[in-house]
């Protein structure tokens, strides 16, 4: 047996020193194992390799790469992929999958791409991707509105429609196999029963609402069966004698024309019939008419209560023809509007009221309801009580509720552990119109949720949740622009809308009346119609806002502002604000909207707010206002109004010198300070705000 032979040691390659361990090469010779590195060393017998091992197993002198293997290979998966991304169409870089132009897919408000891409059978970031190429940034799990899936549709080809929370909510019971349309029509005229109607009172302030609720409720005629009222629940219900029968009204007992229309705009339609309160001695105002608006807006039918005629100076005939002019004729005028002359002081003219309310119902109204099934209805007014833990005030509007049912009140469930009527006693079931106290549910609901009985408190549990998440996607995404006058002819030509709301609201109610007459008169032509739903005096208020979100209204101002954080609010609703100084410009907008002509217009931005702190009086450049930026940017040249305690004390000015200590400055930014000079306008304070705009162009959407 030969003995073995000495190894050498290895020469040390490029890439580092040899690595150790023996291995054969093709001639037999043992070399040295892979180089650690770079490169191994070179063997006795061994040859010069490519890679990191040789090519007949000895290490290579001067290896490219380390002791890795060569080019890996994909996997079947991984090529699939990769041709399917091949034959996709390419759109911003990325592949995504199109539609025909014709194909449309559903979302619910404040849907997210996630959202749209699991419909569309696509990547979430390839959409983020494209979004991106059409100038939008977003996030694949961030809720977005409506015109930004418009356009990312359009792109790829498929036709959004986002759902309506009518819609949605539809949608939301059919998953849980709850129909609402196939339950309306399975109710036959024999199962419907007579139902009480339901009245809201409305009127101007310090015009005897509260107290005719009070005198309503003395003169129950079963009142004293059971020792009077005992408790406030937000609504009650009496008996009044009527053509020999007991009959039972509902009233509201949340007065005000601001709980009313917050109902109307969570969707409820709670009310059957409006009383209108009008003091004989004050005549109509501004809160009566807004009051009155309100009511026609949700074409509930009004009869009017003449309060306080027993005072002095009393004229009820004035009220008449005032109320004349906003379209309540009285009976004995010729109209169908009944009018009872009432004091709720001395409880004189309540019974003829109430028998004004049942004529009513009777004459314009279907009072019936099927009392045979699951209870449908509204939460009118909920609260946490520290002993008993969340208390709703429900209306049943349809079926019957008794204790014991699951239900489901907006986001709020819960199982009804008992029920109150507005005596303060024990009630084991509830019928159509008749409001009770329910304790039991989870959560406070919202005044306005709807609610309804469901099988299991499982499925109860699941519906309230379907609808946070919704109503929280909702409110994450930007609100839907509603009509505007720009939009106008392109909503009337899908079919989306034929009639322009407007509200009015002037510095002088003469002013009001002048713009009214002018748009009235406009000719709109046919399949259009102009209506002017509220005219007031004063800035513009929440109240105004709330009744254009229900009516999808455009809000005119004519020489008035919004109150404070209204159009924060407006512009979160999606309402259109309109302000104007002359009345013609306003008449020229509003024909030309309708006639579908209305061409872009300039609108202002403002760009930044600086508060002036102390007055430098100078010869050659006047009044320099130091001051330290509030909010946004201060811009030289930009056009500039002086505010001092609220009112516009200077406008149309020019911030023609701006500057930081010493140094001109283009601009200055928030919380910086700066000396700012209007030019030759020289009646600047200390305390006042200097607010600069500038006019942008806004183009037609």
């Amino acid at each position: 047996m030969m003995p073995n032979r000495t190894e050498r040691p290895a020469a040390p390659g490029r890439g580092g020193a040899a690595g150790a361990g023996p291995r054969r090469g093709p001639g037999g010779a043992p070399g040295a194992g892979a180089g650690a590195g770079g490169g191994g060393g070179a063997p006795v017998g061994g040859g010069f390799g490519k890679g990191g091992r040789g090519r007949g197993g000895t290490a290579g002198a001067f290896g490219k790469g380390g002791a890795g293997r060569g080019k890996q290979r994909k996997s079947k998966r991984a090529k699939r992929q990769e041709l399917e991304q091949m034959s996709a169409p390419s759109l911003g870089g990325v592949s995504v999958p199109r539609g025909d132009g014709g194909t449309v897919v559903r979302l619910r408000r404040g849907s997210s791409i996630t959202d749209f891409a699991e419909k569309i059978d696509a990547n979430p970031a390839a959409l983020v991707t494209v979004l991106f190429h059409l100038g939008e940034m977003a996030t694949a799990t961030q809720s977005l509105d409506e015109a930004t899936f418009e356009v990312l549709g359009d792109e790829l080809g498929y036709k959004i429609q986002v759902v309506s929370p009518e819609d949605e909510e539809r949608e939301l019971l059919e998953n849980f196999d709850i129909d609402l349309d196939a339950e309306l029509d399975a109710e036959g005229d024999a199962q419907l029963e007579a139902r009480p109607p339901v009245v809201t009172v409305m009127g101007h302030v310090d015009h005897g609402k509260t107290r005719l609720l009070d005198a309503i409720r003395k003169s129950n005629v079963v009142a004293g069966e059971h020792g009077g009222i005992t408790q406030h629940i937000g609504a009650y219900q009496i008996d009044h004698e009527h053509e020999g029968d007991n009959r039972a009204i509902t009233f509201i007992d949340t007065p005000g024309h601001e709980a009313f229309t917050a109902m109307r705009a969570r969707g409820a339609k709670v009310t059957d019939i409006a009383v209108l309160v009008v003091a004989a001695d004050d005549g109509v105002m501004p809160q009566t008419v807004e009051a009155l608006n309100h009511a026609q807006a949700a074409g509930v039918p009004i009869v009017v209560a003449v309060n306080k005629i027993d005072k002095e100076g009393a004229n009820p005939d004035k009220v008449k023809g005032q109320l004349t002019e906003y379209g309540l004729v009285p009976e004995e005028y010729g109209g169908d509007t009944m009018f009872v002359h009432v004091s709720a002081l001395r409880g004189e003219g309540i019974d003829e009221l109430l028998e004004a309310v049942l004529l009513t119902a009777d004459a314009a109204l279907d009072m019936r309801a099927n009392p045979n099934k699951d209870a449908r209805g509204i939460a009118i007014e909920a609260n946490l009580d520290k002993g008993r833990g969340a208390v709703a005030t429900v209306l049943v509007q349809s079926g019957t509720l008794t204790v014991g049912d699951t239900i489901v009140a907006g986001i709020a469930h819960g199982r009804v552990r008992a029920m109150f009527n507005e005596d303060g006693e024990n009630v084991s079931e509830a019928g159509p119109s008749r409001p009770v106290q329910v304790l039991g549910l989870s959560t406070v609901p919202r005044a306005g949720d709807t609610f309804l009985v469901t099988s299991d408190e499982r499925t109860a549990r699941q519906i309230a949740e379907k609808r946070e998440a919704a109503d929280r996607n909702a409110a994450l995404a930007k609100r839907r622009k509603r009509v505007s006058l720009e939009d106008f002819d392109q909503a009337v030509a899908e079919g989306k809308v034929d009639t322009l709301n407007l509200i009015l609201k002037g510095d002088v109610s003469g002013a009001v009346e002048a713009l009214e007459d002018s748009l009235l008169k406009i000719d709109v032509g046919e399949g259009v119609a102009l209506r002017v739903i509220h005219r007031g005096v004063g800035a513009i208020t929440q109240n105004d806002v709330n009744l254009a979100t229900v009516d999808n209204a455009i809000i005119i101002g004519f020489n008035v502002r919004p109150a404070e954080r209204v159009a924060e609010l407006a512009d979160r609703e999606g309402v259109d604000l309109r302000f104007y100084s002359v009345i013609y410009a306003a008449i020229d907008d509003i024909e030309l909207a309708l006639k579908g002509m209305l061409k872009p217009e300039y609108e202002e931005a403002q760009l930044g707010t600086a508060e002036i702190r102390e007055v430098f009086r100078s010869s050659k450049f006047g009044n320099i206002a130091g001051s330290i930026v509030r909010s946004g940017v201060i811009r030289r040249n930009s056009k500039a109004r002086l505010i001092r305690d609220g009112v516009v004390v200077g406008d149309n000015l020019t911030v023609e010198s701006l500057r930081r200590f010493k140094d001109d400055a283009t601009e200055v930014r928030t919380d910086f300070e700066c000396g700012i000079g209007l030019g030759s306008f020289n009646d600047v304070k200390e305390g006042d705000i200097v607010e600069t705009y500038e006019m942008r162009e806004k183009p037609r959407v």
